[in-house]
């Protein structure tokens, strides 16, 4: 449309939505992104997928610790996964263990109830808010399958490793080539190497400037999404 501004179109890794569906339990990193009008978020389908898994697993573990206070007369932070049946994932004993450690510092256990409750349907809506928002920007590329087994010899796993194979392949079919992303272990520790080897197994058009919200985020919004 005329005098619309153009915006930065950027690749968005995982965690970056899923810091945006968490922010009660961790520190926000991206709503000011998500939010933004200056910027474009495009996703792949992957990134989409891999999202959903982690929230309804997370979904399964928060209804879990709420059953567990219903159960018995124990405290929130004596919660143990190793004890549950319910399944746990890379990173979730991590998130647990910080959700745990915010909500013992409640003294009501109606409140503890009351807000686990209510971050799930807060999670629930904001996933809403990011499939109905990033319905149009979603790609499905499909990248040599030799570079991904090159990728995961460098990263070591393979959610990583597509997520770097997607936004390549978007940067080589005519995206900006940047990819944002909270990943200090991996894709920040390996960029060097990662911009080697898609150059020179691909050549340098699928090469990838790896980098953090608030480096790409030039004009924050302060209007959040509804709720």
């Amino acid at each position: 449309m005329a005098g619309e501004a153009p915006t930065t179109e950027v690749f968005a890794d995982t965690c970056i939505l899923l810091n945006f569906v968490q922010r009660e339990w961790e520190r926000d990193h991206v709503t000011a992104l998500v939010a933004s009008t200056s910027v474009t978020l495009i996703v792949s389908e992957t990134v989409l997928e891999e999202l959903r898994n982690v929230v309804a697993r997370r979904h399964d573990i928060y209804e879990d610790m709420v059953d567990y206070l219903l159960e018995t007369e124990q405290e929130v932070e004596e919660y143990d996964p190793s004890d549950r049946r319910t399944y746990f994932g890379g990173n979730d004993t991590r998130h647990i263990r910080n959700l745990q450690g915010q909500l013992a510092g409640l003294d009501d256990r109606r409140e503890v109830l009351r807000r686990l409750r209510q971050f799930v349907r807060a999670a629930k809506r904001r996933i809403e808010h990011i499939e109905s928002t990033l319905e149009a920007n979603v790609i499905d590329p499909v990248p040599p399958l030799e570079l991904r087994f090159a990728i995961n010899d460098v990263l070591d796993h393979d959610a990583d490793t597509k997520v770097v194979s997607d936004a390549a392949s978007w940067a080589a079919d005519g995206g900006s080539g940047i990819l944002v992303t909270l990943d200090d272990d991996d894709l920040f520790q390996h960029a060097e190497r990662i911009n080697e080897l898609l150059a020179d197994k691909q050549g340098p058009e699928w090469m990838l400037q790896i980098t953090r919200p608030d480096d790409i985020l030039t004009e924050p919004t302060l209007t959040e999404p509804s709720e």
